[in-house]
């Protein structure tokens, strides 16, 4: 039964100024979720209101361009069919507790078993997403990080997903497309809305 990382929904929003792509304070909340979490069995966390699953959320950009990647119905989050994504993210597990930085360490977990990247010239921190307008985000809040390259990126889960390269422009043609996570992301760190 796998374990997935959360923390209680009412602390964790405490520290936010409200819902939607938050920048301000988000050392301070790195560190609440560092200090303050634990694990819990993934199929109770699904439906458990009480608690937020932290899932760390990737977006990979090279210059002017970001991977796009696009979810296939072979992938496991049925709600994620078909939707394109510009992050790359997963659950963190009992196993990254061990790291320094949990959070980090799942993330390159997560990153290592979806996509091949060349070369990584940085990775940080942007900001979290919070939102509460139904289905997955419920249950779930992103931990969004910005990595840079300047290599190729290949999907490694072939038979989940698909990705390519994309400029603003295409990204806003299909916008509509994007699943919650990334029209959000994209508003705050590409669109500049």
């Amino acid at each position: 039964m796998e374990q997935v990382l959360v923390v209680e929904r009412k602390a964790l929003e405490a520290l936010l100024p409200g819902e939607g792509f938050i920048r301000e304070g988000i050392e301070t909340v790195r560190d609440f979720i560092l200090r303050d979490h634990s694990f819990m069995p993934r199929e109770q966390a699904e439906y458990d209101n009480t608690v937020k699953q932290i899932i760390p959320y990737v977006l990979i950009r090279r210059g002017e361009s970001f991977y796009l990647l696009r979810r296939l119905r072979k992938q496991t989050e049925a709600r994620l069919h078909d939707k394109l994504s510009l992050g790359v993210g997963g659950h963190i597990n009992p196993e990254e507790e061990e790291s320094p930085d949990p959070l980090q360490a799942g993330l390159l977990r997560e990153l290592e078993e979806e996509v091949a990247v060349e070369q990584i010239q940085s990775l940080r921190c942007v900001g979290l997403i919070n939102e509460n307008t139904g289905g997955v985000s419920d249950y779930h809040a992103a931990l969004v990080y910005l990595l840079e390259t300047e290599g190729e990126v290949e999907v490694r889960e072939t038979e989940k997903m698909a990705g390519r390269w994309v400029r603003q422009e295409e990204l806003r043609g299909c916008y509509s497309s994007l699943e919650t996570w990334s029209q959000i992301a994209a508003e705050a760190l590409i669109f500049g809305v």
